[in-house]
């Protein structure tokens, strides 16, 4: 607050400048400036003592609900599940470097669930039944893909291996038949203007993934959504929205 009451002098004080004149009025006007200066400094000391505090925790702690920091951080281990389906699964988590700020959107998984088996359902299909162990495997992959920096059923970490060993191998998950779905919108705005529809949009447009999510054998399924405040170069560093959909029979 002591700040902002110098930068309002300063500024108070070049503008008198700028605007006193040439001559023998330079040295009265300056001389009346300074006496309006401190008048002003009084009051604003007076504001601030009273109003400062208050005014400065309110900024501090200010928060728009549903919003994430706009600034670029690190990720947090606070932000990964806090109970595992298995050993392996948290094996694997744990494992993930935290380069990137994150957060889960739980909110948008339940908007592409609602989503995904309503368009079953207007093609004559059974709905999908969610899973927390296909859930946890989807927000690995999309967390895997923002801190390993990459987009691609192949998995740089599992030496370029494909998304069956991640399901089967790494994450011991036990399904006959798996299918996976990814999709993300980067930008250079606000990242939580970004609707997950968008995600569920992309899959529906796209004959190979609309075939997945249309896919009679599937009985479960698990979506992961993460969005990011930062994020490395194949994202061009802008904050990116990553989805998984992970299928299983």
């Amino acid at each position: 607050m002591k700040n902002w009451k110098k930068q309002a002098t300063a500024g108070l004080l070049l503008l008198t400048m700028l605007l006193s004149g040439c001559g023998n009025r330079v040295e009265k006007t300056l001389n009346r400036a300074e006496k309006e200066i401190n008048a002003l400094e009084e009051r604003l000391n007076t504001f601030f003592e009273e109003t400062g505090n208050a005014l400065e925790d309110w900024l501090t702690n200010w928060k728009v609900p549903g919003l994430l920091p706009t600034e670029e951080t690190k990720g947090s281990s606070e932000n990964l599940p806090s109970a595992y389906v298995s050993q392996a699964m948290e094996t694997a988590f744990s494992e993930l470097p935290l380069n990137y700020g994150f957060a889960f959107d739980a909110e948008g998984e339940t908007q592409i669930l609602n989503l995904l088996n309503a368009y079953r359902k207007e093609n004559g299909l059974q709905p999908l039944t969610l899973r927390e162990d296909l859930s946890q495997s989807a927000r690995y992959k999309s967390l895997a893909m923002l801190q390993y920096d990459y987009f691609s059923h192949d998995n740089p970490n599992l030496q370029g291996k494909p998304f069956d060993v991640l399901l089967w191998n790494k994450l011991n998950l036990k399904y006959s038949s798996i299918g996976e779905n990814l999709a993300f919108i980067s930008t250079s705005g606000r990242v939580n203007t970004i609707s997950a529809e968008e995600l569920f949009t992309q899959w529906k447009n796209s004959p190979a993934h609309n075939e997945q999510m249309l896919n009679p054998y599937y009985t479960a399924v698990g979506i992961g959504v993460v969005r990011s405040t930062s994020s490395g170069p194949y994202y061009k560093n802008y904050k990116v929205l990553l989805g998984t959909q992970h299928f299983g029979n």
